[in-house]
C-alpha cells in the first residue's frame, strides 16, 4: 500500500506501460582542438627552461662533490706525510745517536786533523789546490 501524506486508504493506481516505437539515442561526440603553436612552444620553452635550470643545479652539486672529494684526499696525503716525516725524524735522531757507536764496530776511528776546505763563491771560478789553506 502506498503512504500518502498520512493515509494508507488510497488505492495504488497500477503502473501504466508506455509502448515505444522507436528508441531516442543521442551521441555526444568530443572533439579535441589542438593546442595553437605558439602555446605548444610556450610548453616546450617552460620545460626546456625547467630541464637546464635542473641540470645547472646537479652540475654544480657534482662540482662541488668533487672538490670535497679532492680535498679529503690532500688530507689523507697530508696526514700520511706527517706521520713518514715523523717516523723519519725518529729515525734520524736514533742514528745520530748511535752513529758514534756503529762507526766504531765498524772499525772507523775519529779524525785528529782536521783540514778545512774552502770553496769560492764567486760563479765561473773554481778551487785550487793553492787556495786551500790548512789551520794547525
Amino acid at each position: 500500500m502506498a503512504y500518502t501524506r498520512g493515509n494508507l486508504a488510497v488505492k495504488q493506481k497500477p503502473a501504466e506501460k508506455v509502448v515505444r516505437k522507436y528508441r531516442e539515442t543521442t551521441k555526444v561526440v568530443v572533439r579535441r582542438s589542438a593546442l595553437p603553436i605558439q602555446e605548444k612552444m610556450l610548453y616546450l620553452a617552460t620545460v626546456l627552461f625547467c630541464v637546464a635550470i635542473a641540470g645547472i643545479i646537479v652540475w654544480r652539486y657534482a662540482y662541488i662533490y668533487e672538490i670535497n672529494k679532492n680535498a679529503q684526499e690532500m688530507a689523507s696525503a697530508t696526514a700520511k706525510l706527517q706521520q713518514q716525516t715523523t717516523q723519519n725524524e725518529l729515525r734520524q735522531h736514533l742514528l745520530e745517536n748511535d752513529i758514534v757507536a756503529r762507526a766504531a764496530a765498524l772499525g772507523y776511528i775519529e779524525p785528529t786533523d782536521i783540514v778545512p776546505i774552502q770553496v769560492s763563491r764567486d760563479k765561473g771560478t773554481t778551487a785550487t789546490s793553492t787556495d786551500i789553506k790548512v789551520n794547525n
